[in-house]
Order: C-alpha cells, then sequence, then structure tokens
C-alpha cells in the first residue's frame, strides 16, 4: 500500500471512529441526561417517584415531603361497623430520614462517577433496574399493640346467654347476643402488613381480625323449656313441727332453681347449710344407726323425694346414697341420703335445654316437678321397681340401765329395724310391652336392735312383754324375715316421662330423716 493509500485510511478509520464517538456521547447525554451534572438521571425513581430532571435539591424536598406525608396519612382501623381513625405515625409506622437521605445520595449518583464509557456502562446497568431505589419503612409493632388496645379492644362484646324466667306459672326466655372480640395479635400483623405494603400516601383503611362468639344458650334454645317431663310427692304429714319446717326451709331453697345444659345440681349446696340462721331447727335424724337430734333433720325426706321426679325426668344422675336404715316415706331403694358434706344428692342436666325445678311443701305433703323438653316418644312409658334381694333380721333387744330411774322404768328408746339388701329397676315400655330392664342402683340398708332404757334393778322387775320389731317400713309384699332369705320382689310403683302424679308413700314415721 502506497503512502497515499494509508494516509487516506487513516482518515477514514479516524472518522468513523470519531462518528461513533459522537454517537455515544448522544446517545449516553439522552440516556442520563449527561451534560447536566447536577440533575437526577432520567429513569430514576424512589418509592415510585420519578425523580428524571430533578436537581439534588428538588429530589431531596420531594422525597421529604413525600416521607411527612406517608407519616401523618390518616389510618382507618375497621371493627366491624366501628372506625377508629389516626396518623400512620401514631399506629407506630415511620421511614429512617438518616437512609432516606442515603438512598437520594445513591439516586442522585447514578451515572456521575467514572469516565464516559464506565457512565455508559452505568446507565446501561440503570436501564436493567438499577434505577429503582426504595426507602427504608418500619413498624413499631409495641406502639400498635398499645393504640389497638386503647382505642379498639374497647368495642368487645361479651356474649350474652338468654335467661330462663317463669312468672305465675308461664316460662319466658331473654334475649341473647352474639360475642364480639378483637383478636389482638392477629390484628397487629394484619395491620402492620397493610401499613408498610402501601405507601402511595393516600389514606388507607384496614380491617382488625374479629372473632365472633355464639352465646352458650340462645333464646331459641332455652324458650324451649315448657314440659313437664317428670314428678313425684311424698307425704310429712305426721311430722313434728320443727321438722315440717326443715322439710319446708329446705324445699323453699330448691324452688325456682334452674339448671342449664351441662350444669350439675348439688341438693347440699343449694339448701345452704343446715343451721338455724339459714331457718333449720333441731329434730330427729338418722346417725350412725342410731336416731339422734340434729339441726336440720328431716331434710333427706327432701332429697328422696327430689330423687324419684329426676329419675322420672330420666336425667343424669351424678351422686345418689341410701340411708343407713330404711325411711318409711318411700319403698327401699328410692330413698337418696344427704349428710354434712360427704354425702349429697346431685344430678346433671344432660339435655339441650335448661330445667327448671318446682317445689310445693303445703305442710302434708311434698312435691317436687321437673320442666325442660319433652323429647320421649309418646307411646314410651317407665315404671320403677324395687327388688328385695336379702331381709336382715335386727337381733335382740339392747337394755341400757339408768341408774336414774326406778326399777320399774321401762321405755323403748329406739325401734328395730329390718335391714335389706335391694336394687332399684327401671322398666321401658313401648306401646304396652316391655321392652328393657335397666338396674338404677343398688342399695344396702343395715338391721339394728330394738334399743330399750331400763331403770336400776333393785328387785326382780314385774315381766313386760318387748316389743316387737318396728320402726322401720316393710315395703309391700316383701318376704317374712328368714335365716336364708330369696330375692324378692315388691310392688311396682310407677312412673310416666309426662306423668303429674306418682304413687303416694307411707306417713313418715316420727324420728325418720
Amino acid at each position: 500500500m502506497t503512502s497515499k493509500n494509508k494516509k487516506l485510511t487513516g482518515l477514514f478509520v479516524g472518522g468513523c471512529l470519531g462518528i461513533l464517538l459522537v454517537a455515544a456521547i448522544s446517545w449516553v447525554a439522552s440516556k442520563g441526561n449527561f451534560g447536566a451534572s447536577d440533575q437526577f438521571c432520567q429513569g430514576v425513581t424512589i418509592s415510585g417517584m420519578d425523580m428524571g430532571g430533578l436537581t439534588k435539591p428538588e429530589g431531596q424536598k420531594k422525597v421529604t415531603d413525600f416521607v411527612e406525608a406517608l407519616n401523618a396519612r390518616q389510618v382507618t382501623i375497621a371493627v366491624e361497623k366501628n372506625k377508629v381513625t389516626a396518623e400512620a405515625s401514631a399506629l407506630g409506622f415511620s421511614c429512617n430520614s438518616a437512609k432516606a437521605e442515603e438512598v437520594v445520595e445513591k439516586a442522585y449518583m447514578l451515572g456521575k462517577t467514572g469516565n464516559i464509557f464506565s457512565r455508559f456502562q452505568k446507565l446501561d446497568e440503570k436501564d436493567k433496574k438499577k434505577g429503582v431505589f426504595d426507602l427504608d419503612y418500619n413498624m413499631d409493632e409495641k406502639v400498635l399493640k398499645k393504640f389497638l388496645k386503647e382505642h379498639c379492644a374497647k368495642f368487645d362484646v361479651k356474649a350474652k346467654n338468654s335467661k330462663l324466667k317463669r312468672t305465675n306459672g308461664v316460662f319466658t326466655a331473654t334475649k341473647s347476643r352474639k360475642g364480639r372480640e378483637m383478636k389482638l395479635e392477629e390484628s397487629v400483623a394484619v395491620v402492620s402488613h397493610g401499613l408498610l405494603n402501601n405507601v402511595s400516601g393516600e389514606p388507607i383503611e384496614i380491617s382488625a381480625v374479629i372473632s365472633v362468639t355464639e352465646p352458650e344458650y340462645t333464646k331459641k334454645q332455652v324458650q324451649k323449656c315448657k314440659d313437664l317431663i317428670g314428678r313425684y310427692s311424698t307425704s310429712y304429714a305426721t311430722s313434728n313441727s320443727a321438722r315440717a319446717t326443715n322439710v319446708k326451709t329446705a324445699a323453699g331453697y330448691i324452688d325456682g332453681t334452674i339448671i342449664y345444659p351441662g350444669e350439675t345440681f348439688s341438693t347440699i349446696k343449694t339448701i345452704k347449710d343446715r343451721t338455724e340462721e339459714n331457718g333449720y331447727q333441731p329434730a330427729s335424724e338418722y346417725s350412725s344407726g342410731k336416731v339422734v337430734e340434729g339441726i336440720g333433720g328431716g331434710v333427706c325426706q327432701v332429697s328422696t323425694t327430689l330423687y324419684n321426679a329426676v329419675i322420672n325426668a330420666e336425667l343424669e344422675i351424678v351422686e345418689r346414697s341410701p340411708h343407713s336404715m330404711v325411711v318409711s316415706y318411700v319403698d327401699v331403694s328410692r330413698d337418696a341420703a344427704i349428710s354434712g358434706d360427704y354425702k349429697d344428692f346431685k344430678f346433671k342436666n344432660d339435655t339441650a335445654v335448661p330445667v327448671y325445678i318446682s317445689a310445693v311443701a303445703d305442710g302434708a305433703t311434698l312435691s317436687f316437678s321437673i320442666y325442660g323438653e319433652e323429647t320421649r316418644e309418646s307411646n314410651r312409658n317407665i315404671k320403677f321397681k324395687s327388688e328385695i334381694l336379702e331381709t336382715i333380721q335386727p337381733g335382740d333387744p339392747v337394755e341400757t340401765v339408768d341408774a336414774s330411774k326406778p326399777a320399774s322404768y321401762r321405755a323403748v328408746t329406739q325401734s328395730a329395724h329390718v335391714g335389706y339388701q335391694a336394687k332399684l329397676w327401671k322398666l321401658i315400655y313401648v306401646d304396652g310391652k316391655r321392652t328393657d330392664k335397666v338396674l338404677v342402683n343398688s342399695s344396702s340398708y343395715a338391721a339394728e336392735p330394738e334399743y330399750i332404757t331400763v331403770g336400776k334393778k333393785t328387785s326382780k322387775p314385774e315381766a313386760s312383754k318387748t316389743p316387737k320389731p318396728s320402726g322401720s317400713p316393710k315395703p309391700s309384699g316383701s318376704p317374712k324375715p328368714t335365716k336364708k332369705p330369696k330375692s324378692t320382689k315388691v310392688p311396682e310403683a310407677t312412673a310416666k316421662p309426662k306423668s303429674t302424679s306418682t304413687a303416694m308413700p307411707k306417713a313418715t314415721e316420727p324420728g325418720a330423716n
């Protein structure tokens, strides 16, 4: 190649390079505002705000104004229909101002360092999302939690149960209400997420997390208590005044009691402590096989009568104990003794509606009526039957000498009581035919001899007849005492689910609890 050709070739290559350089400079200038060193590059954004073409002070002010607006924006927290509004900063929201300045600086410097070729490279990277910057937002959850407790939890409402009332024999149910509770931890998480992920600067509404609770007893449920499901009566016409008072007092404490579904009734707790302050008087009662005087004697007739009403209603028996010796006002195994705080009669309302107890003691007859919802079939009836398994004789009389009494003195201080081993059965009938036989309880009653007090013997006393064993009821149809008694049945005592009358037991003997 000649010298002239080499020169022409050099000029041509140099011209091409110059043209390329000018084109590159023009492209850089168009992409990054190259040549305007005090402005943000075109396409640079901070938290969605376009910063291109702004000077650094302008960009700084724009970001500052945006941060202030974010902190002051109105945030509404909805607690169902109730609403609470506050500034975001009051809820613990903040934007780190120091880091905001760092972000502005980084965004501003994009495309302004290095030689033209490195700046060209920077701008090329900017097109690959390097020009998108975000501010740093924070939530102080302690502040938010305190705010929610103070301003939103006040809208919590407790569920309200319906209550059963009876006025002039008519049952009514009060209104029930659903409950509402703000779930604090869940609400903190939801509000925090909403504030951190919505930074448009516009007002925002966030719903708190609410838990709705149903009342335990609704009006629809409670108002179903209207049917008589069990009743039973016993007589205390022969009781002395003190014992009659105790029966009436205990019955009065029970009258009007409502047992809601799942609850357990306790006779001892309901009739209160047997003290004179609570209206009880001294009367005869059983204690360790003896008849003694005690405050509240006779209240076992109340628990026994209630027991029979409850088994007629077919409610769940939780606790029941027989007396130490038989009583006269019901057949064997149909009694329910209470004593101190260790022997109680309890039953549970195992139905879906409340149970109401009505008690009447008119001076001669004690009656309990139990109301609830009748769910048993109308063609189904029940009867209760006592069965004597063994009869136990009381043995020879026991004499006690009282030196203060004359030799001619002789008095029976306690009648003999025959003992029994017995069971109570529930017989179930459908359309008049017996379909099942269910064991209700097994009971054991001690035999106790006759106790006689005699005066001090100074001479051979005149022969006197020893009274025959008495004082304990002999169930109708029971066998005569034998050494090896056989299982013997007594006539059935009827009890229908819907019955309003039952067989009246024998009158109470004086001294029996």
